[in-house]
């Protein structure tokens, strides 16, 4: 093995010094140079044995072939061999910019040639990625136009993906364009992250990225590129300005934009079967790639037009029909159910927190109102992890008020948001007795455990409400029976206090 990666890198020293021979004496014709570089990006596809390549050196020296005018085919040819040694190995990304090499890149990229886009792109990309002087950034942006050449270049893609849209070609867009468009979306994100005033500064590609979110098709995997870098990049320009606001929120149709986003999540919410322990392709793709998703709908939700705020509601939280079986059941299939699966299933660790987010923001940050739209067993965990108190009327059981706009007035169980008269219709068709199948007897034990269970809850700090067993007997609704044998134990002495008779 040693002794082929030295004759690979002697091979490598040789090539680098015929390209470095004919700058002086000029023996080489395009094409003979061409083949070199060629030879070069073969070799330096690994890093073992191309040192004369991957030293600073070699890279100042392929920069320098690559900024040559005269013959772009060895140009880009160059920018490929540089591409892979800066994505192999990030020492000489520092090379690169030490050089003063991205700034000429920043200059270049302005070509509307697709293929020097993806390299520039790519390039840049890593460049800014793994910079670690915020002052070369500023200098990259204000002098070299690097964000004005970023923005212009998702323009034209816009334009290019509105066109083979409208004209339902498939043809109409190359894989060379949109493998173009994936790197300018990967810088552009990458900007996103490290610039300052990021609204004012990259609120200009909006209403370009909008445009690509409508025109790409809807793919089996929604999520995959280009859809999931445009998201990417979206997620993280707040639409805090009336320019990015309008371009949001069109005034001839101010859910367009909107809908499209939720047909993406509708499509890529897809929880890992529950038949088997291994999780579905499509339910990796979820947790690895929808954060950008959800936190772009978490970031809409506030400025939204009522319109589009109740079509975002109307889509994601269950509807009054779906509380005929427990919110989010394995047996219901619609979108709410599928993202309240999601929301409690162990293995979204990436998307979890920030589903449950979502769903809170769209009840308006109320825990009663997120209770009671999600059920107290989906809402409870994220409430405590972030702090929030769970107020008593949050686990009452009438839920949807008659009088409330869509309430029905039948009364549901606050834990899984469903129906009680279907819950106790389910209890019955699987012969488990409910309240009024109970002996007097059989109540009082149910009552003793809830009395119990309550007041350990409280102890420990899980909640802090009222026993509703307590709020019964208060009220009037316990008849106290004496008992006969008392018990030493604390429990025990907190379930004699709770011992009754339900009232008929």
């Amino acid at each position: 093995m040693s002794n082929a990666i030295n004759v690979k890198r002697a091979a490598v020293a040789s090539l680098m010094d015929q390209l470095r021979a004919d700058v002086t004496e000029k023996k080489l014709t395009p094409q003979e140079e061409l083949a070199i570089l060629e030879k070069l990006k073969v070799y330096g596809r690994t890093v073992a044995g191309s040192d004369a390549i991957y030293s600073s050196e070699g890279i100042i020296f392929l920069a320098e072939v690559a900024s040559r005018p005269d013959n772009p085919d060895s140009s880009r040819e160059a920018l490929r061999c540089l591409a892979n040694a800066l994505y192999l190995d990030r020492q000489t990304v520092q090379y690169f910019i030490d050089a003063g090499y991205v700034e000429k890149a920043s200059e270049a990229y302005k070509s509307e040639n697709v293929d020097d886009e993806f390299l520039l792109g790519r390039i840049l990309f890593f460049s800014t990625t793994f910079s670690k002087d915020d002052k070369l950034l500023d200098k990259w942006v204000n002098e070299h136009h690097l964000v004005e050449n970023n923005i212009a270049a998702i323009a034209r893609h816009a334009t290019a993906y509105a066109t083979a849209a409208s004209t339902a070609s498939s043809q109409a867009v190359s894989m060379m364009q949109t493998m173009a468009l994936q790197d300018t979306l990967k810088l552009l994100y990458t900007l996103t992250t490290k610039l300052p005033d990021v609204s004012t500064t990259l609120g200009p590609t909006i209403p370009h990225l909008l445009s690509l979110l409508s025109s790409i098709p809807l793919q089996s995997s929604p999520l995959q590129p280009p859809t999931h870098h445009v998201l990417d990049a979206l997620s993280n320009i707040p639409p805090t300005t009336p320019d990015s606001q309008a371009s949001y929120f069109p005034t001839s149709d101010p859910t367009l934009h909107v809908s499209k986003i939720l047909k993406i999540l509708d499509k890529a919410a897809i929880p890992a079967t529950s038949a088997t322990s291994s999780r579905s392709t499509t339910a990796d793709d979820f947790d690895s790639r929808a954060a950008s998703l959800l936190k772009l709908l978490i970031e809409i939700y506030p400025p939204s037009p009522d319109v589009v705020k109740q079509l975002i509601r109307d889509t994601l939280l269950p509807s009054e029909k779906e509380r005929s079986l427990p919110l989010g059941s394995q047996n219901s299939a619609t979108l709410p159910a599928r993202l309240l699966r999601l929301a409690s299933s162990p293995t979204t660790t990436n998307t979890r927190i920030i589903l449950q987010t979502l769903l809170f923001v769209i009840s308006d940050e109320d825990p009663v109102k997120f209770v009671k739209n999600v059920g107290y067993g989906h809402a409870s965990g994220y409430l405590m992890m972030r702090g929030i108190p769970i107020p008593s009327e949050a686990l009452e059981e009438i839920a949807a008020e008659s009088g409330e706009e869509g309430g029905s007035g039948k009364r549901i169980n606050p834990i899984t948001g469903q129906y009680l008269d279907d819950e106790l219709k389910a209890m019955e068709a699987s012969n488990v007795k409910g309240l009024e199948g109970m002996t007097d007897e059989e109540k009082e034990q149910e009552a003793e455990k809830l009395f119990v269970l309550f007041e350990r809850l409280n102890r420990t700090g899980v909640i802090n409400v009222e026993n509703p067993v307590r709020t019964a007997m208060q009220e009037g609704r316990f008849e106290e029976i004496k008992s006969d044998n008392e018990d030493s134990d604390d429990d025990d002495n907190e379930a004699g206090k709770g011992k009754g008779k339900a009232k008929a």
